[in-house]
């Protein structure tokens, strides 16, 4: 695995440049107002289940996207916004790319900091996943087959499902059959030296605890690590390093870089069946 890099030799804003994407994307607004827009008519489709309870914080719901036979496998998506910002709204223009590939999709909503601690955020998301094996039947879906996805913040929250041991947590591991980590942050060192720290509230041991890049990986599963060729160079490291980290532990991993594609535009491929980025994912439903 690549040498971690020494952030420390970093300033706070050569780090702010790097590891905060609305920076590094100036028209990031006009990209997520287009995703909310896209994704509004989407949620209205008959049969979709709007902001259904799996727990209760104040946003614990999902949106269900039913498979069209039993038994399929189901794709869970977990949003980004740094821990702090966005939904699940804004990601229904991915599910119809996915139902017709013969999977339900489930996007899912969590409590934000500062309102909780990225700890209980991640506690939250573990809920929702027995949530979604528990009603698995009742969007035609396998609870056997679950498949983690997310960009951003929802990669690192994917990342970190794959990492609790059995014996420590109740998530129901053996279910989760593969892993689709899209344009994450899986090394929390720099976060507490940018501008999201004012909301995250990071501790010295969050770094530690909440990093996947620094725990053992306890779901060997198929995964796929992608990010965009255009996003900041140290971005694009911690995903080559995280790839790199779990080929190293016996995972099978496919790593894509995707030219011309940055922080906002990347996950935009995913409405796209014919995109190599869906054609990736789609493969891993497979598993």
């Amino acid at each position: 695995m690549a040498p971690k890099v020494d952030y420390a030799t970093l300033s706070n804003a050569v780090l702010a440049q790097h590891f905060m994407p609305r920076i590094a994307v100036p028209d990031h607004e006009n990209w997520l107002a287009e995703d909310l827009a896209r994704s509004a008519p989407l949620r209205q489709l008959p049969g979709v289940g709007r902001d259904l309870r799996y727990g209760p914080g104040q946003r614990q719901v999902l949106d269900v996207f039913p498979a069209a036979t039993p038994g399929a496998p189901i794709l869970i998506w977990f949003h980004g916004g740094y821990w702090r910002a966005l939904s699940k709204d804004y990601y229904a223009f991915l599910a119809p790319a996915f139902q017709s590939a013969g999977a339900a999709v489930v996007l899912v909503n969590y409590d934000l900091c500062p309102l909780v601690t990225l700890a209980d955020l991640l506690a939250q998301t573990r809920s929702a996943l027995h949530w979604v094996r528990t009603h698995a039947s009742e969007m035609s879906g396998s609870g056997d087959r679950l498949i983690l996805a997310g960009n951003s913040a929802g990669a690192h929250i994917s990342a970190m499902a794959l990492q609790y041991a059995a014996s420590a947590d109740p998530a129901p591991l053996a279910a989760i059959r593969a892993a689709a980590l899209i344009t994450g942050i899986y090394d929390l060192a720099p976060v507490p030296r940018i501008p999201v720290q004012e909301e995250l509230r990071l501790t010295e041991a969050d770094i530690g605890n909440l990093s996947p890049m620094h725990l053992p990986i306890h779901t060997h599963v198929p995964a796929l690590v992608a990010v965009g060729a255009e996003e900041p160079e140290l971005w694009i490291e911690q995903s080559a390093r995280y790839h790199a980290k779990i080929r190293e532990a016996g995972m099978p991993a496919e790593y894509m870089c995707i030219a011309d594609r940055h922080h906002f535009s990347i996950t935009r491929d995913l409405a796209d069946s014919t995109a190599p980025l869906t054609r990736a994912m789609v493969r891993l439903l497979e598993t």
